[in-house]
């Protein structure tokens, strides 16, 4: 009998990280205001949005909920 992988599949765009920081940008929202909102630090917030650290959903639904945004920006 073979086994299934199972394998995850994103709810995420694949260009979300970079949907956020031009939502900062268009904004003019600092991404040390926002890590702070997150309660994280800026570095790890950059991390993500620049590609390194994983962009996941969780984190996409942070940072939609930090920035009083829908998070269906990043979503499928």
């Amino acid at each position: 009998m073979k086994r299934k992988e199972n394998a995850m599949v994103s709810v995420l765009k694949e260009d979300a990280a970079e949907k956020a920081k031009k939502y900062l940008r268009t904004h003019g929202i600092k991404q040390s205001w926002v890590a702070d909102k997150m309660g994280i630090s800026e570095p790890l917030l950059s991390g993500r949005l620049n590609g390194r650290y994983n962009f996941d959903a969780d984190f996409a639904l942070s940072f939609s909920k930090a920035l009083n945004i829908s998070p269906n920006i990043f979503l499928k």
